[in-house]
């Protein structure tokens, strides 16, 4: 699969299922934020880490996708996404976290994560590859809280999202100080990553920092 960060929670993976093709979109947004969001995507599914679509951006891409708002498991022309309720009291709607299923591996993604998870919420990301998650300090969810996610899910490769990139006018952290207060780690900055099952680590966390497409 390839994997493009587009800014804030924004990804698209492009996966191959056999000869199927497929592309996920994740969290698309407004260009009052201050970055320009890309007009030339097709998606066949995108995922909301909110089930308020009015949060983001549906009008950008140039055909009709699959959108994921709600808590369930979906099957997308060989992406198996399992949309888990992060329910907090006295809050509806929700914000939701994913698990996918794409290429033989298991990914996670939290960009609309603000607090920790319980740990009924972190067993479902039990035996993750890769974790996309927040580390930009943005709203309630801290760097701190960023990296006690990450020690409880254990996963094999973090992709770090919502910091901050010229442009944004929304005040965040960067990923240079998420590295930092992580502590000991591969990292490797690129533009877009290519990853495969059989290339993730055996044993050390490695984070990769996308830049943004």
């Amino acid at each position: 699969m390839q994997i493009f960060w587009h800014g804030f929670s924004c990804v698209r993976i492009e996966a191959n299922q056999g000869d199927q093709a497929a592309t996920l979109v994740t969290d698309p947004y407004g260009s009052d934020l201050g970055l320009r969001f890309p007009r030339t995507l097709a998606p066949d599914v995108v995922a909301l880490s909110h089930q308020d679509q009015k949060k983001f951006s549906l009008d950008g891409f140039t055909n009709k996708p699959f959108y994921l708002s709600d808590p369930g498991e979906y099957e997308v022309k060989g992406i198996f996404a399992y949309g888990i309720s992060l329910k907090d009291e006295g809050t509806s709607p929700h914000t939701l976290m994913y698990r996918f299923e794409i290429e033989g591996m298991s990914i996670g993604f939290l960009g609309g994560l603000h607090r920790t998870l319980t740990d009924e919420e972190a067993g479902k990301l039990e035996n993750i590859d890769v974790l996309f998650l927040p580390v930009g300090g943005s709203g309630a969810f801290t760097v701190k809280q960023a990296i006690e996610t990450i020690n409880e899910i254990e996963p094999r490769v973090v992709i770090p999202l919502g910091y901050h990139v010229e442009g944004i006018k929304e005040k965040l952290g960067t990923a240079d100080a998420f590295c930092k207060q992580l502590g000991v780690c591969k990292r490797q900055d690129v533009n877009k990553l290519k990853l495969a099952k059989k290339d993730l680590p055996a044993e050390d966390l490695f984070v990769y920092v996308l830049e943004r497409a």
